[in-house]
């Protein structure tokens, strides 16, 4: 081991550079050619880009020069670091004693780029030769170099096919759950440690048609799994009235007249579910065909979408409560934590009356689901009672139900013109107010629960068919 002799000199002192801050990088490789070792960070432009945007990682190409090349990303550390410059004095005769002749701090370091993560696949456009079984390369035939004046029709017959995709796999760190069964993924769980019961509530979810009948009967399991619940008399008597009252209903009209979040539970055994149709969304009271009455259209459901108008959009703030997995890995995934003062609130807390729309409303999110009965507009409201009564043993119509066409269209003009209105007079009386506290940009239907993987399902499947509508 050599052995290193320092003295401390105080009068170099002054040109130690603790003031300037470096970036150190942990290169995947020899460096012999910086210049070719920039070339495969992109260059100084690049380099640039990662260090100064924070969710920017650094990329290396072993092959900068190939357009095929797929890079290995680097990501960003804290660290607390000095860059020594130092100068040293062998002996020929000892070449283990090394002498310290000056030392000098270049600068600090509090950040580093490491490349910790695997590189992707790799697919080159070498092919070989039937004639003499040489394998080729082929990158200059296929990638044009500079200006080409030749007919892309004519010419270039004997180029074989090489469409690669962009990336082969989706990530870039090691992941040790995937592809097993379920039989596996139990073995391999711990002891006394078992798998989260799958949530269901046997509801019956019921495309809409003409000719097939509706369901007069609420699943077996569905009544079984409520006995299990643990929910209160006077909410199972609260429910059953207001299904007297009103026979079609939104889980969440529901939920914001009775203030009450057991009702999901109670939903399968009183009707079923619309997944399409004029009354997409919405649960129908078990004997109440809504094809065959015309006051049926009272309750269908009404997509109301705030509009760029005014900047009228940009005033609802965009609340995004999951990322999706981005598939460019040049950026960090942002990880999204649940606010904890969530957990905290109680499950009978009293509901926000987002389901209605009245004349003051402001909507807090940029995409609602409305019943006709709950948009408290009166001309509106006039329009519905002015549709003539259809003659007898007259259905409706499979896409509008009992409503003409264009009128939901016309009712969103109505609505548009109202909110704009509300949003002017709340920016006159409260200037600071700028925008409201919160919103989101997702289509939500009110029949979404975040816990419930199966309603999750199906109100997907539900917005598909809306945006096909």
């Amino acid at each position: 081991m050599s052995r290193f002799k320092m003295e401390c000199d105080p009068m170099n002192s002054h040109r130690h550079k603790l003031g300037k801050e470096l970036v150190c990088i942990e290169y995947p490789g020899v460096v012999r050619n910086p210049d070719r070792m920039m070339a495969s960070l992109g260059g100084a432009a690049e380099l640039s880009m990662a260090i100064c945007s924070e969710k920017r990682r650094l990329e290396v190409r072993f092959r900068p020069e190939s357009m095929y090349s797929k890079p290995a990303f680097g990501d960003r550390n804290n660290t607390t670091g000095l860059v020594l410059k130092v100068k040293t004095r062998r002996k020929r005769s000892q070449p283990n004693e090394v002498e310290i002749r000056s030392l000098e701090i270049g600068g600090r370091v509090s950040m580093v780029f490491k490349f910790e993560t695997m590189c992707d696949f790799q697919l080159l456009p070498a092919f070989r030769n039937q004639t003499t079984g040489v394998v080729d390369c082929l990158y200059d035939k296929m990638v044009p170099k500079g200006l080409t004046t030749l007919n892309p029709t004519e010419g270039g017959g004997d180029v074989p096919y090489f469409l690669p995709p962009i990336m082969f796999s989706r990530f870039d760190t090691a992941q040790l759950s995937i592809f097993k069964t379920k039989d596996v993924l139990t073995d391999l769980l711990a002891t006394g440690e078992s798998e989260r019961a799958r949530r269901t509530k046997h509801g019956i979810y019921q495309s809409f048609n003409l000719i097939e009948p509706f369901p007069t009967d609420p699943n077996p399991l569905a009544i079984e799994s409520l006995k299990m619940r643990n929910i209160r008399q006077e909410v199972i008597d609260s429910v059953t009235k207001k299904f007297e009252e009103r026979p079609i209903w939104t889980k969440s009209a529901l939920k914001g007249n009775l203030s009450e979040d057991d009702v999901r539970y109670l939903l399968p055994t009183f009707g079923f579910y619309f997944v399409n149709g004029p009354w997409r969304g919405t649960w129908v009271r078990f004997g109440y065909d809504p094809r065959k009455l015309f006051e049926s259209r009272y309750y269908q459901l009404l997509d109301f979408r705030v509009r760029a108008i005014g900047a009228m959009h940009d005033k609802v703030k965009v609340k995004r409560s999951q990322n999706p997995v981005r598939p460019c890995m040049r950026s960090n995934p942002v990880t999204s934590n649940r606010d904890a003062s969530k957990s905290n609130v109680s499950r009978t807390a009293p509901k926000q009356r987002d389901y209605a729309f009245t004349m003051d409303t402001l909507p807090q999110m940029r995409i609602i689901f409305y019943q006709y009965c709950d948009v408290h507009v009166p001309r509106i409201q006039q329009m519905l009672e002015k549709i003539p009564t259809p003659k007898t043993g007259v259905v409706c119509n499979e896409k509008t139900g009992w409503l003409p066409p264009r009128f939901d269209e016309q009712c969103r003009d109505i609505l548009t013109e109202i909110v704009l209105k509300n949003f002017k007079d709340k920016k006159d009386d409260d200037p600071s107010a700028s925008e409201l506290e919160t919103g989101d940009e997702t289509e939500v239907t009110y029949d979404e629960e975040e816990d419930d993987s199966e309603d999750e399902l199906r109100d997907t499947k539900f917005i598909g068919e809306t945006k096909q509508s």
